[in-house]
């Protein structure tokens, strides 16, 4: 009977330590607390290229790891893990055909961003309803804590979901409110500008700026591509996104000469006006940020500082002359305006090639850009500042 027992006691030593072996050689498990509109399996895809980073359907799937009733997973290494690389764990829906789509509304992302490397080991914990938001990692390298912390700055735009009432969320947005974005934004890019690790910088770029096209703050972008590896591939696609003829007017710069109708029919040349500080403002009469900004900080700053040697000049792109000619006599902008009611179309629009409006610049007497999409308070102590010199 003893002799019963010490076999079956090392039967059991034996199988306890070749779980532990075979779990310690897989670099990710974990465990996901199930909901009913998940698949029992997640899938580990690898971007093959920057523009496929966070991206559904984009990206080579590596492998896949079942998951068993009590929510475990694990990986094991079958030569897919090479080198030291960024990943993404999914887990897909029922009704998903794809095994690396993205779940909406925000809240619900099943999206997991890691950096896995041989001899590694990666282990999380997370819930399959709110995967994204939700996961923790028990065990992982400084590189994937790293990619948690950018997924943090973005926590703004899963607080607002889920604050929502359930028949709210059929009209959505990807990103959530205005206020929500500016504010993951501004959590974004102050963990941006202290990374140097390539991993979180490509991530966090893509997160900040997913349709690519970086004319927000060309200047903080194109600083960060400094601190890329120039010998990655992934630095030169970056790179391409980032060439002047796709960038508006950069600080330092001088801006073009450009010349539109005003509202008389007159032409006005821009280099014509006179003046200490320029405000270059593009708006138009269906924005109702920019109709806010017109009455409530332009029309004061002009009053105040124009004597001073401060001009405003308004581009609106509207297509419609009556909406332009009514929101200024409404608004009270009765600074220098111009238009030339081609809407989005505009030559100006597409040569200056700004992201969004209200967008503005300031310029200096010669036409020099002193600074970008300067708003509210931070505008009117800019303009007071400045010419206080």
């Amino acid at each position: 009977m003893n002799a019963f027992f010490a076999l079956a006691s090392s039967a059991v030593l034996a199988l306890l330590t070749f779980s532990n072996c075979s779990r310690a050689q897989s670099p990710l498990s974990g465990t996901i607390h199930m909901g009913d509109a998940w698949k029992p399996v997640v899938y580990l895809v690898r971007p093959d290229h920057y523009p496929q980073i966070a991206s559904a359907y984009e990206g080579s799937i590596v492998d896949s790891a079942a998951i068993d009733a009590d929510g475990r997973f694990a990986f094991q290494q079958s030569g897919w893990l090479q080198e030291k690389g960024l990943y993404f764990l999914y887990l897909p829906e029922k009704r998903s055909r794809f095994p690396h789509a993205v779940a909406g509304p925000p809240h619900r992302e099943n999206v997991v961003a890691l950096v896995l490397a041989p001899g590694e080991a990666v282990e999380l914990e997370a819930y399959a309803d709110f995967l994204t938001f939700s996961c923790v990692f028990k065990q992982a390298n400084a590189e994937t804590r790293r990619l948690a912390g950018l997924r943090d700055a973005r926590k703004p735009v899963f607080e607002e979901f889920m604050a929502l009432a359930p028949d709210s969320l059929q009209q959505w947005s990807t990103y959530g409110s205005l206020e929500t974005q500016q504010e993951v934004h501004r959590r974004l890019d102050a963990v941006l500008d202290t990374l140097t690790d390539p991993f979180a910088l490509f991530l966090g770029l893509r997160w900040r700026v997913p349709d690519n096209a970086f004319r927000d703050q060309p200047e903080f972008y194109l600083n960060l591509l400094k601190r890329l590896p120039p010998d990655h591939p992934w630095t030169a696609e970056l790179a391409a996104f980032l060439q002047p003829e796709k960038l508006p007017l950069l600080t330092g710069e001088t801006l073009p000469p450009f010349a539109l109708p005003t509202l008389n029919g007159d032409t006005l040349r821009w280099e014509n006006l006179s003046g200490k500080l320029i405000l270059l403002d593009f708006w138009a009469s269906w924005c109702a940020p920019c109709r806010k900004e017109n009455r409530e900080t332009l029309r004061p700053l002009y009053d105040a500082y124009h004597d001073k040697g401060f001009e405003i000049l308004g581009v609106s792109i509207d297509a419609d002359r009556d909406a332009w000619s009514k929101a200024l006599l409404r608004d009270g902008a009765m600074w220098p305006q111009v238009c030339d009611l081609e809407g989005d179309a505009s030559p100006v629009r597409q040569s200056l090639r700004f992201a969004y409006i209200p967008s503005n610049y300031l310029l200096d007497a010669e036409g020099r850009l002193l600074a970008r999409n300067l708003h509210g308070e931070a505008l009117v102590g800019f303009v007071r500042d400045f010419l206080k010199k």
